[in-house]
């Protein structure tokens, strides 16, 4: 019986004092990225300026200058 993956939708936000993350599960690749997508702009209006580190397919990072920012990814997962 072959078993089909599931796609982990990662956030962690690092701002002053405060470090905040979230994880949900998402059955297909397509809500996945739509996901990922709510998060990056959900994400941008805690942060005015800065600069993206990263901005792959499955991967965005974004930091300000004093180091602060977030990371919002999705990692392809299969049952055990």
């Amino acid at each position: 019986m072959e078993r089909n993956a599931v796609f982990l939708v990662y956030t962690l936000i690092e701002q002053s004092d405060c470090v905040s993350d979230c994880h949900s599960l998402y059955a297909t690749l397509e809500r996945a990225k739509a996901a990922m997508n709510a998060e990056i702009e959900e994400a941008m209006e805690n942060f005015s300026t800065g600069e993206v580190l990263h901005d792959l397919e499955r991967l965005y990072e974004f930091r300000t200058e004093d180091g602060y920012g977030f990371t919002v990814g999705i990692d392809e997962m299969k049952p055990l």
